[in-house]
Parts: structure tokens; C-alpha cells; sequence
């Protein structure tokens, strides 16, 4: 049974006088795992440009919206897809969910951000550590992985059960960035170590992590997405973010137009709206999200001082992407991750 009664939103913004057939024509449906919080002024502004369409915005977990796109026939798809979990993103398109993208803004994207034309990155954001600024005053603030892991290593003290950083297992951004870091860093195994000493706090969605840092249930966030987390604190002045001096991982928000898209042309112009100058600044100026676009800081103001100094990395799109997605491998990584971080039975 097809369940859409996760987290559903339909968003109804436009409120035409069309005929049926008029109305079923000009709807766009978009499944996603982004808030809707982040995502409303851009739906909004592009609602303004094109008043006739009716926007039917549905809101998952990243690892439900997987799994209800693999579930649906091909008559019930949406008509885009969006996620942070660009590992899924790159599975959909291999498995032939997708459809290009034929546009001369897609082809300005960086290469990282764009597969085949049919992954289309429009976002840029860090993934971060995030702290609760009481528990840290007159204490030192570890802004590198390797001064993290030490700090965790020496400081039981502060950490113990306070600690929190996504559950691998119902996560799949958080999967997705736990592989990452494995691929890119040689003090991962470290810290997922130290991570387990400390009897770190497993978690599904971001908003839930900064609640509890915000409110001193935690102390720390690790590996945790840089958008939210900097909007967040724009606005709770209870947390900090520290964007890791060493290197930081960059994951882009990927949308991708499905092959059985109902509204095609609708699709394509949203898409394209998204990676249009237009849109990235309206991301820039009004919404929770980081742009991509290098002309519009793609950091917003937040980090032009640092980002100089910082090795940013991003996740490029692509088949290397879906490496730890093979059962074996996940089950390996997983089973490694367990033993690394949960609680040992007494």
C-alpha cells in the first residue's frame, strides 16, 4: 500500500476559474525532501512569474521519498523530485526515472553539479559541526576533524550522551554523508570511535538535532546539514556553526524531472527557474537554502570571510555515488557504523 501520509503538504497557489481539462494541464507536482519552511519563497516568487500553474508541493523524509518513487507505478510519478540524498538522486536517473533537462543554463552548471542533464545540483551547502554556545563558554571549540576527535577523545566530561548526529540506518542524507566523509578523510574511523565513546545520540531529521542542541540536551552536532544549521542560528542565538577548517563536505540539493512527467513543460520551467539567476537570488535573499550559482554568493554573506582559508568539497554527481549504495556494501558500512557508535549491551 502506498503510503502519502508522511509528512504530505499541498500547496494550492493559485485559485483559477480554469475548465477541468484547463486545470489538469497546468499543475506541477513536486515530491521533495526539502522543508517546506526552505522552500516556500521560492515556490512563492515562482508562483508570481507564472500565476496559471497550481503547485502541488509534497513533503518527505529523504529516505521516504525513495522509497515511495520505487513504489509508485509509473502513471502516479510526479512530476520533479527533489533531495539532498544525491546518492538516491543518481540511483533514480541510472534506473531511467529521469529526463533531461534541455537547457543552456544547465549547461553553465560546474561539472560536479550536473549528470547527463537529468541530476541538476542548485544548491551549496556545508555540511557542519553545530554547538550550544553556553555549554562551550571559556572552553575551546573544535573547528577541525582532527581537533573534533581529539576534544572527543579528552573531554567524556562535556560529551557524554550529549553528542547527536544522524541515524545512518533511517537517514539516507546521513548516509550519504557518513560514506563521504569515509571516502575523504583518514581520521573518519577516528571519530566514529570517539563518537562511540562519548555515546553519541542517533538522529532522522536536522530540525530535530538543533532543537536539542538549542536546548542543551545536546552539546554538539556532527556532520549535520550547513543549510538549516546557519539558518538556524541566524535566528537562535543559543547555537553556533562551525564550518570545519580542514575540508567540509558540500552536498547540493538535486532535482530531477521524472520520465513520467504529466506536466513536462511546467517541469522544465521550474527546473530551469532554480538554476536561473532569478531564482538562485531569490534563494539567496529569502529562503533557508545556499545557492550554487558562484556569481550570487554561494555561501550568502554568513562565510565570505572564511571561505578562502576552507577546503570545500563538494559531492560531485555521478555512478561513483552509488558505490555504497550496493546491499553488501551498505550492509558492511552499516554494520561498521553500529559497532563503532551504539551502545554495547551489558
Amino acid at each position: 500500500m502506498i503510503r502519502l501520509l508522511f509528512c504530505c503538504i499541498s500547496i494550492f497557489l493559485s485559485m483559477s476559474l480554469m475548465a477541468e481539462s484547463d486545470k489538469e494541464a497546468n499543475q506541477l507536482n513536486i515530491y521533495s525532501a526539502t522543508d517546506l519552511r526552505a522552500m516556500a519563497p521560492i515556490l512563492a516568487d515562482y508562483q508570481q512569474r507564472n500565476p496559471g500553474i497550481r503547485l502541488n508541493y509534497y513533503e518527505f523524509d529523504t529516505l521516504e521519498l525513495y522509497e515511495a518513487i520505487k513504489i509508485l507505478p509509473m502513471d502516479k510519478q510526479p512530476d520533479i523530485i527533489i533531495s539532498s540524498s544525491m546518492d538516491l538522486q543518481v540511483r533514480l536517473v541510472n534506473d531511467g526515472y529521469a529526463q533531461p533537462l534541455d537547457s543552456a543554463t544547465s549547461q553553465s552548471l560546474p561539472s560536479w553539479a550536473n549528470w547527463r542533464n537529468e541530476a541538476i545540483g542548485f544548491t551549496y551547502e556545508p555540511i557542519v559541526f553545530v554547538y550550544n554556545k553556553a555549554a562551550f563558554r571559556d572552553k575551546n571549540i573544535p573547528k577541525t576533524h582532527e581537533a573534533l576527535a581529539l576534544s572527543l577523545r579528552e573531554g567524556d566530561e562535556l560529551y557524554i550522551h550529549k553528542v547527536g548526529s544522524y541515524d545512518v540506518r533511517r537517514s539516507a542524507l546521513g548516509y550519504l554523508i557518513a560514506t563521504q566523509d569515509e571516502v575523504t578523510s583518514s581520521i573518519s574511523g577516528r571519530i566514529q570511535e570517539s563518537l562511540g565513546r562519548t555515546i553519541t545520540q542517533v538522529y532522522g531529521r536536522t530540525s530535530q538535532l538543533l532543537d536539542d542542541i538549542a536546548d542543551g540536551k545536546l552539546v554538539l552536532g556532527y556532520n549535520m546539514l550547513g543549510s538549516y544549521s546557519l539558518a538556524r542560528a541566524k535566528r537562535d542565538p543559543r547555537i553556533g556553526v562551525v564550518i570545519p577548517e580542514d575540508y567540509t563536505l558540500v552536498v547540493s540539493r538535486v532535482g530531477l524531472i521524472s520520465k513520467a512527467a504529466k506536466h513536462v513543460v511546467n517541469a522544465k520551467n521550474f527546473m530551469s527557474y532554480l538554476i536561473s539567476p532569478e531564482g538562485q537570488q531569490v534563494m539567496a535573499e529569502q529562503s533557508e537554502l545556499i545557492p550554487l550559482n558562484p556569481k550570487i554568493d554561494p555561501l550568502v554573506n554568513q562565510l565570505r570571510d572564511i571561505k578562502k582559508s576552507i577546503n570545500f568539497h563538494p559531492i560531485p554527481l555521478g555512478p561513483a555515488l552509488m558505490v555504497y549504495l550496493d546491499q553488501s556494501k551498505k550492509r558492511r558500512f552499516i554494520g561498521a557504523w553500529e559497532t563503532a557508535l551504539l551502545p554495547k549491551p551489558q
